[in-house]
């Protein structure tokens, strides 16, 4: 912000056809250390407004040819001077000119004869307005600025992140159809999708990080990492030992040791294992449940009720184990879609009614089941917010 001595001295134009007056108030602005120039018509004072940017115009009503009325609108209508600040300053009394002479935008009405004292703090009020306009004015310009770095930050960043995670969908080709529907709450997802292929063994999971924006993306980027450091560096590939060791791995990054000063970020998640030999399917989850649609109906896994962070009492993840059959249908996906607000009684959607999307759309190919679910919570949400990232997953084994 400016410091006081490198503030710009306010210029004031006087327009008055009375020199005698133009003297007078001129002498008294500028012994109060303001810039002054005179107008003695209101030809005169629009060009003197076109050349230079006024802090304050001090207008005369009744002067020969263009009056104070005809000059101000002139000055409102100017896109360039329309927020320079005008009081009028004249003798005329009725309440029809005081009334004209606010409505044409004037900031102040003063009549003459004036009192001097009363005029400058008059003037030195106004003056205070403008430059509080324009400091907010400016500020305003700064945060733009700032904000229009920030969000390229963020657009660079989301461009990153959908690299990573489509390098990780490398062996997803191998499901005859799959969809991945992934909505960002932010222009970044706290969720986050990963695949992964060893011989005949197929990895898919989704998680959904603690926190939304950055902090969410954050925690994804290092559950990407984990992931790949846990399946394809230290080569377990059971997703219940996958899941215990995501979960030391996460609490080791974050220094979790169950003081109440510890970071409390972490994630749910699910993970399946599909053995393409044997058509087995293993799965293991961090609260979030797996569904198969088979013969029309849902086969719900569901998962522990533990997160991959520190808390206490902490034991090892389950396993569920299920022979799949042709054309079974697998969908994973986080708790941002059942926990949208919408319809036309503002509530969640609710896994419920998520259940009975996915089996009235499940025989349409998976491409247009994705286009359907969009649809869906689009219709769902309407113009309330998004209240969470979504991510949902959809295999056809």
């Amino acid at each position: 912000m400016e410091n006081i001595t490198s503030i710009r001295t306010p210029l004031i134009l006087i327009v008055d056809d009375n020199p005698k007056n133009l003297q007078v108030l001129g002498n008294y602005l500028q012994l109060e250390g303001y810039l002054v120039e005179f107008a003695i018509n209101g030809e005169s004072a629009l060009d003197w407004i076109r050349k230079i940017k006024f802090d304050l115009i001090l207008l005369d009503i009744m002067m020969p040819g263009m009056d104070g009325f005809e000059v101000c609108k002139n000055i409102k209508n100017d896109p360039l001077n329309q927020e320079s600040p005008v009081i009028f300053l004249t003798a005329k009394v009725d309440t029809e000119s005081i009334v004209n002479a606010f409505d044409l935008g004037a900031v102040d009405y003063v009549i003459k004869p004036f009192n001097q004292k009363e005029l400058i703090a008059r003037v030195k009020t106004q003056i205070e307005i403008e430059r509080g306009r324009d400091e907010i004015a400016k500020n305003l310009k700064e945060i733009e600025f700032k904000n229009e770095l920030i969000t390229s930050s963020i657009r660079y960043a989301h461009a990153i992140q959908a690299a990573v995670l489509k390098a990780s969908l490398a062996g997803s080709d191998f499901f005859p159809e799959m969809f991945y529907f992934i909505q960002p709450r932010n222009i970044v997802s706290g969720d986050f999708y990963w695949f992964h292929k060893i011989k005949n063994k197929i990895f898919a999971s989704v998680f959904d990080c603690t926190g939304h924006g950055i902090p969410g993306a954050f925690m994804s980027m290092l559950g990407v990492t984990l992931l790949n450091e846990t399946v394809i560096r230290e080569k377990i590939t059971e997703p219940d030992l996958i899941l215990n060791r995501l979960r030391e791995k996460i609490i080791e990054a974050l220094g979790q040791k169950g003081n109440t000063w510890d970071v409390k970020d972490g994630m749910d998640g699910s993970i399946i294992s599909y053995d393409l030999a044997n058509r087995k399917l293993v799965y293991s989850g961090a609260f979030n449940p797996v569904y198969l649609i088979r013969n029309n109906k849902i086969i719900e896994l569901r998962g522990d009720r533990m997160t991959l962070s520190y808390q206490d009492n902490i034991s090892d993840f389950s396993r569920q184990e299920i022979q799949t059959k042709p054309n079974d249908l697998v969908y994973l996906f986080t708790d941002g879609y059942v926990d949208q607000f919408g319809g036309e009684k503002k509530k969640k959607f609710r896994s419920a009614q998520f259940k009975e999307v996915l089996l009235r759309n499940h025989k349409y190919a998976l491409a247009v089941q994705k286009e359907m679910l969009l649809n869906t919570y689009l219709s769902w949400k309407g113009i309330e917010d998004q209240v969470d990232d979504i991510t949902v997953v959809g295999l056809k084994l």
